[in-house]
């Protein structure tokens, strides 16, 4: 188990807000590429809650690790970002957003391709305008 521990290591890697260290690459998937994992989550007992998540075509999926599990197999605890519409810049385009939780084992989450560096640049610019839109609604609330 350490020598599977210190070549995950061995990638690079981020801290999470947790400290503990995590793939850094964002990594991107299809609906379809979701729908699978979920089912391979669940056939191995792997932890997975997408049950707010609407499943379609058009929307844009982003897997951000955040914790490393050792059983029922190795895997990585992921945030999915569901962006519905996609990333987009246009008014009143991909202005929702889900979350959910998928535990992906480790092998399975190194083949998934990583999120283009454009996209992760345009995920962070799309979560300060929501964190922005987020503190404006609060103030107007109270």
């Amino acid at each position: 188990m350490l020598r599977r521990w210190l070549s995950i290591r061995q990638e690079g890697t981020v801290r999470a807000r947790s400290g503990i260290a995590v793939p850094e690459e964002t990594k991107v998937v299809s609906a379809r590429e979701l729908m699978g994992l979920v089912d391979v989550a669940r056939g191995v007992h792997l932890g997975c809650d997408v049950a707010g998540l609407t499943v379609g075509e058009s929307h844009f999926y982003l897997l951000l690790p955040h914790v490393y599990e050792v059983a029922p197999v190795p895997a990585w605890r992921c945030r999915v970002i569901a962006f519905y519409g996609g990333l987009s810049a246009e008014m009143g385009e991909g202005e929702r957003m889900g979350l959910g939780r998928l535990d992906i084992a480790v092998d399975d989450y190194r083949r998934l391709r990583p999120a283009p560096r454009k996209v992760e640049r345009q995920l962070l610019h799309w979560l300060a305008w929501k964190a922005v839109e987020a503190v404006r609604k609060a103030a107007e609330d109270q």
